[in-house]
């Protein structure tokens, strides 16, 4: 292949061409990297399809469906569904994990994922195991480890017949705290429902307790309907026509769909969103749309410098095709060398701030399908955008070429309009839609949920900690700088809370439930709107009190203030009051059925997450305090490690997702943007040397350099405007779909479309000016003599 060839005229748009190819493949890259994380979420082992989770509806009409399960209901479906392989029960939490050490040292281990499980989970996933017998993992006390936490933990040593425990005291267990490793597995990746690093046998805790409604049931089976029609068939069963089952239904739904669906009660589930999905690879491949745009124009400009050189070479003896192929073997080694580039770009990216907004990791080394795809991207850009100027260069009348007419002519305008126009559009839809974006996140998290988060910290506490939090509540408030404390078990904005499925008469009954310290409503400033709020005495009481919100009395009309309900003992807890409902988890949820609850005198835990409000003022001063007195009441924790921050921040993270999203698509609009400005100063670098002759005759004439450049800027100002009327509807039928999701909306506010077409007028207006003022300002004669 002849060496590329580049001359004053070419070799500044073969520069731009880099930077644009460079800037798409970079941004084509990272964007895949998370597409390609949400993709294969569970789809990274042979056989994942013949995996699923069990799911079941308690409402007539099947309009939702539950995923958490009670172990008592798990095992009778293990015996109703002979269809099944096999079926486990899993206690598992995304990203859930702790310190942990061989016991017997007195070190502050090493923090690792976990979760657990009964025997059956391990035949329900493709486990391949490299040590151990998983025979034993049958027996209470035992747990198996990945291959990569039993390098963390024992570094080259067998890990076989060691015994493990949590180092922290912070740690809740209600299983075991000690167990013996009796397997090594290899790891899974991280996109997988089994990401653990340790997995613990549950035993038999709650084995026959039908009111602990907190594991997951999975399913393996090679006969998809086979299993569905047995479940069907065992709903009616179970109904029997008098309907006083609590089971209406039952389905299986795939490990990958499962990943993407949402109309479940809060899980600790990791979640996907298939809109965010598809919204990420459409961003990824319009940025690639537009620098092989930018691409195309920049080669149909520079046709007019080639032509001699092709005609020379068809005088010759080269043939079209030959000359075809050379050209598109150029466009590739300019292609792969910004290939090249983005996969640089994509290293140094790895190591700063942009990892925060990616699930998956930006390493070159761990990405090798993400490469593969990009290559292939880079090629199928460089094949489509090269194609087309390659055979149109070789296939006019040269003279026309050889006289630049071509690229003045009324075709060659048209041609670059409806190119540039294409990449105005994405630009316009881009940025309108990551303003919006912005404005969504920023309205839930402003959003008023109903209690007060003014001047409120949040911190956790250890066991020790939590079962003394009255004498810890006495300390804090020796500070005159903390008003007021309170305790809950999980905090008040987070999607954890207990769902508590229940019967009466027959019907279902579901509710969100937070066991909380008295003053819990009073803190906050939730408001009673029937019967009153805990007392000192209900501390007393050992079946529990609750206080219940305005939709469960009026989803569940059953129930009244006074009522008896099955909490947390053998007994009935009393409803002694109702609450005005307010948003108890995140807003990408709507209000449902809730109760505040007080343990009483017979607690399954201690309140784990408090509260203080503070005075303005030395902050530092007073989290060194907090930190102090929680040590104070636990000499064990370190308090350096008690993690402590304003609720505000709690808030913030709910919606971590959201604004990933925002400012991902916000980075890829002004990329695209910018890409776009790229083709623009190529574009008007061309045409300011095609009409060197015309300007210099209007200077001649008595132009003024404003006027030749309002010229040159009307084109393109027109060119704007036009756009942005054509992108306006586009944009608003997609902010309108993504946000139908959403139960709490932000307004869509005028502002954001003419903001976009302000930015996008006043960058290409500076741009235009700047790279056409110096043909302007040319001595008109020198222009017309070299013309």
């Amino acid at each position: 292949m002849r060496p590329i060839r580049f001359n004053r005229h070419t070799l500044f748009s073969t520069i731009l061409n880099i930077l644009g190819l460079t800037l798409a493949l970079s941004v084509f890259l990272i964007l895949m990297v998370q597409v390609m994380y949400d993709w294969r979420y569970d789809r990274c082992w042979p056989g994942h399809e013949k995996i699923y989770r069990l799911e079941y509806a308690a409402q007539e009409d099947l309009s939702s469906y539950s995923v958490n399960w009670s172990r008592p209901m798990i095992n009778t479906m293990k015996d109703a569904l002979p269809q099944a392989e096999a079926v486990g029960t899993y206690l598992y939490s995304k990203g859930q994990s702790a310190p942990m050490r061989e016991t017997g040292t007195d070190n502050p281990g090493i923090t690792l994922r976990y979760a657990d499980c009964d025997y059956g989970l391990l035949r329900v996933f493709p486990f391949e195991f490299t040590e151990g017998d998983t025979s034993m993992f049958k027996a209470p006390r035992t747990a198996v480890i990945s291959e990569n936490g039993a390098e963390k933990l024992f570094g080259s040593e067998s890990p076989i017949g060691r015994e493990v425990e949590f180092a922290s005291p912070a740690t809740v267990r209600f299983l075991p705290r000690q167990f013996t490793i009796v397997g090594v597995f290899k790891d899974f990746p991280e996109n997988s429902s089994v990401d653990n690093e340790v997995i613990i046998n549950i035993g038999d805790f709650s084995i026959n307790s039908y009111g602990a409604w907190a594991y997951y049931c999975y399913v393996r089976t090679s006969d998809h309907e086979g299993l569905q029609s047995a479940l069907d068939e065992y709903a009616d069963k179970l109904s029997g026509g008098q309907e006083d089952s609590g089971f209406r239904g039952f389905r299986i739904t795939g490990l990958h769909d499962a990943y993407y669906n949402y109309n479940f009660p809060p899980d600790n589930i990791a979640k996907g969103n298939r809109s965010t999905t598809i919204t990420l690879f459409s961003v990824a491949i319009l940025i690639l749309l537009i620098a092989a745009i930018n691409f195309i124009n920049f080669s149909m400009a520079a046709v007019p410098f080639r032509i001699k050189s092709l005609n020379t070479r068809r005088v010759i003896g080269a043939t079209r095709g030959t000359l075809i192929w050379r050209q598109l073997g150029s466009t590739l080694l300019l292609v792969l060398a910004a290939f090249v580039l983005s996969a640089g770009v994509m290293s140094v990216a790895a190591t700063t701030g942009i990892t925060s907004y990616i699930s998956g990791s930006l390493k070159v080394q761990d990405n090798p399908a993400v490469l593969l795809i990009g290559l292939g991207a880079a090629v199928t850009t460089a094949l489509a955008a090269g194609i087309f100027p390659a055979r149109y260069s070789t296939s006019f009348n040269p003279a026309m070429v050889l006289k630049g007419s071509f690229s003045l002519s009324a075709r060659g305008r048209n041609l670059r309009t409806v190119l540039v126009s294409i990449q105005y559009l994405v630009s316009f839809i881009l940025i309108i839609c990551a303003l919006f974006i912005t404005l969504q996140v920023r309205y839930m998290k402003g959003f008023d949920m109903g209690y007060d988060r003014e001047h409120i910290v949040e911190f956790s506490l250890s066991n020790e900690s939590a079962v003394r939090r009255e004498t810890l509540k006495e300390m804090l408030l020796g500070n005159p700088a903390i008003t007021d404390v309170t305790f809950s078990a999980y905090s008040i904005a987070s999607e954890t809370k207990m769902p508590w499925g229940r019967q009466y008469n027959g019907e279902p009954v579901q509710v969100e439930c937070l066991p909380v310290d008295r003053n819990f409503i009073s803190f906050f400033g939730l408001e009673l709107t029937g019967g009153r709020d805990f007392l000192p005495s209900d501390d007393n009481n050992p079946d529990g009190t609750m206080i219940v919100n305005g939709t469960f009395l009026s989803m569940h009309p059953f129930y009244q203030i006074g009522s008896g309900f099955p909490g947390h003992s053998s007994g009935y807890a009393t409803i002694i009051g109702s609450i005005r409902d307010f948003n108890f988890k995140p807003l990408q949820h709507s209000i449902g059925p809730f109760c505040l609850y007080n343990f009483g005198s017979t607690p399954w835990w201690p309140l784990r997450t408090g509260y203080a409000r503070i005075i303005p003022g030395d902050i530092p001063a007073t989290f060194g305090f907090i930190r102090q007195k929680i040590q104070e009441t636990d000499p064990s924790v370190n308090a350096e490690d008690i993690d402590i921050h304003f609720l505000d921040d709690t808030v913030d993270r709910l919606y971590a997702k959201e604004d990933r999203l925002g400012r991902l698509i916000s980075t890829a609009s002004w990329i695209s943007l910018l890409i776009s400005i790229i083709g623009i100063l190529g574009l008007v670098h061309f045409e300011t040397q095609f009409r060197r002759k015309e300007i210099a005759v209007r200077r001649v004439h008595g132009a003024s350099v404003r006027e030749i450049l309002l010229m040159i800027n009307r084109y393109y100002l027109i060119l704007t405007a036009g756009c942005f009327i054509l992108t306006t509807p586009v944009s608003l039928v997609i902010i309108r779909r993504w946000v139908s999701s959403f139960p709490y909306r932000s307004p869509i506010p005028v502002w954001i479309f003419l903001a976009a077409i302000v930015i996008v007028t006043v960058i290409t207006a500076v741009t235009v000016t700047l790279l056409s003022r110096r043909a302007a300002l040319r001595n008109p004669v020198e222009s017309i003599a070299n013309e």
